[in-house]
């Protein structure tokens, strides 16, 4: 009768694990980008929270570094007249970031001005900039919409002036590495930048942060690519088998079924940017990429979800 009893208690666990990691959860990584970038004004707290509500699996944000050595979310390294406001009302004047500190880019309102590119973004006036130790605060506890289970993910990627030194990418590595570990982050979050020699950097501190190799085409490698021509996706591929990246990130032009092929036979995923079009998306999902960043976490959820129906 024991035996019995204890048979039954194993049976009802084995049952309500699979209960609990039956949710709905998505192998797809759907990242909202710079937050929701189509939909709230960019790398703000609303944009992120829409991003959230929208059942994305993971916050995509950019930070540079301060004058204090600190990161503050914001997309560019020179403070962008067309997204902020100074204490004035005025556009700022578009000085360098690490001449700035902190408190100094607090009083800016970069919520209140519109994207022109982005129609359906609704303003949320005197939105100001957040710093990642802020954001992470923030976001502790926050959970995927719909999953109980599972907590939203962070791809945090580190912006660098011109031709940075290696001083300034060890720097912003031994920065971002701290901010991270302080906060306990390292196993939610993924380092990614255009300046790849930063994420050996980002790994030699901690082996738990994943790391995104990102590349973006020149205008004639784009062309030779919408003409359905190679356009150095072998040379990308390498690049990031070199440095030792855990994710690929480009363009999605680069992005097709044999691309990600490779990709995959060397254990590096697949996430592409920034893809705001329907039918593009659903070409990347067949394609077998591991996520996509967009603008529009709505439409990348709905489409997402549609996609997996159609199978």
């Amino acid at each position: 009768m024991k035996k019995n009893n204890l048979w039954m208690s194993v049976l009802i666990f084995c049952l309500s694990l699979a209960m609990v990691y039956g949710e709905d959860t998505p192998s797809m990584d759907l990242q909202g980008h710079r937050g929701a970038r189509g939909m709230r004004p960019e790398n703000t707290l609303p944009a992120f929270e829409y991003c959230v509500d929208q059942h994305m699996t993971t916050i995509e944000l950019d930070t540079t570094v301060t004058r204090d050595k600190q990161l503050i979310i914001h997309h560019d390294t020179i403070l962008n007249p067309d997204i902020c406001l100074d204490e004035q009302g005025m556009p700022v004047e578009p000085v360098s970031i690490r001449s700035l500190s902190v408190s100094e880019l607090k009083k800016l309102d970069c919520g209140s001005l519109q994207n022109e590119k982005f129609p359906n973004q609704v303003t949320v006036k005197d939105t100001g900039l957040m710093t990642l130790e802020a954001f992470f605060d923030r976001f502790q506890y926050v959970r995927v919409k719909g999953q109980s289970q599972r907590l939203i993910q962070f791809n945090i990627e580190i912006k660098f002036e011109d031709d940075p030194s290696p001083s300034d990418i060890t720097e912003a590595a031994d920065i971002m590495v701290n901010i991270i570990l302080k906060a306990g982050m390292a196993q939610r979050t993924t380092v990614q930048s255009f300046v790849i020699e930063v994420l050996p950097e980002i790994k030699k501190r901690s082996s738990m942060i994943q790391t995104s190799a990102l590349f973006s085409p020149t205008r004639f490698q784009g062309l030779k690519m919408i003409l359905g021509l190679n356009a150095n996706r072998e040379g990308i591929v390498q690049k990031t088998i070199e440095i030792k990246a855990d994710v690929i990130s480009p363009y999605y032009l680069y992005v097709n079924e044999a691309f990600v092929n490779i990709c995959h036979q060397h254990n590096i995923k697949v996430i592409p940017w920034t893809v705001n079009e329907e039918e593009i998306m659903k070409e990347l999902f067949d394609a077998g990429v591991d996520g996509v960043i967009s603008d529009y976490p709505s439409l990348l959820y709905s489409v997402y979800q549609s996609w997996l129906q159609s199978r």
